[in-house]
């Protein structure tokens, strides 16, 4: 059976700051200014007009020697015996539905949960992991690994289907408005609600509406990968 490890590690921690802030625009409907105010204006200068390689090591230099990063070691650490203690629980019902959802099995049998002390949270397709963030509480977080699984399962198995007629722009939109599945058919694992994107919403309803006419995973993507394709 799958099972996520959850360990800290300041090499992906810095990836997901330069991963955000070198991103530039407002995703999806978010503000991109209040997704990197976390980061300070003179290290944010710093990032932006290094290379990706160079970055990465200016944020891990701050992130070691920055002043509170014994306090901060603190509450990750308990931070992240809850969060494991909490998914344990689920762990094996939420991914046993996820194969029965998907018609697929679960993408890999270890997969990496590293926290980050960003605000955002990136997935790393090629290398199974995804990021949960210090600053969020606990049914935040756990709604998030939730989400994060779901779009490396849909990912692994479906993403080279929906190439074959959605561009990558639209594959996105597709794989960010599927979580709406969490609401429907996990909401009983899960405290807080996948509320998705705000440029979404429109899609989300929409696939909602279809899902529940037909759970059959197959029939359904063809039906919303339609409706993805002739979106403007």
């Amino acid at each position: 059976m799958a099972k996520v490890t959850f360990h800290y590690d300041y090499k992906k921690d810095a990836w997901s700051w330069v991963l955000i802030a070198k991103d530039k625009k407002n995703l999806w409907g978010l503000n991109w200014k209040q997704q990197v105010s976390f980061i300070p204006e003179s290290l944010l200068k710093q990032i932006l007009r290094s290379n990706k390689k160079v970055a990465e090591s200016l944020v891990q230099n701050y992130l070691k020697t920055r002043p509170k990063k014994n306090i901060r070691r603190i509450i990750m650490k308990e931070q992240l015996i809850c969060i494991e203690k909490v998914w344990r629980k689920i762990e094996k019902i939420f991914l046993k539905r996820l194969e029965k959802i998907t018609q697929k099995p679960i993408f890999a049998k270890k997969i990496k949960c590293y926290p980050t002390t960003g605000f955002m949270c990136p997935y790393d397709q090629k290398n199974n992991f995804f990021m949960i963030s210090l600053w969020h509480n606990i049914p935040s977080n756990i709604a998030t690994i939730c989400h994060e699984i779901l779009h490396l399962q849909f990912l692994y198995h479906y993403e080279k289907y929906c190439r074959k007629t959605l561009s990558k722009e639209k594959l996105e939109d597709l794989k960010e408005a599927l979580t709406f599945i969490l609401n429907s058919d996990f909401s009983d694992l899960l405290l807080i609600e996948d509320r998705g994107y705000p440029a979404h919403q429109k899609l989300r309803r929409e696939f909602k509406k279809v899902w529940l006419q037909d759970k059959n995973f197959n029939r359904f993507l063809d039906k919303i990968i339609k409706i993805v394709g002739e979106k403007k």
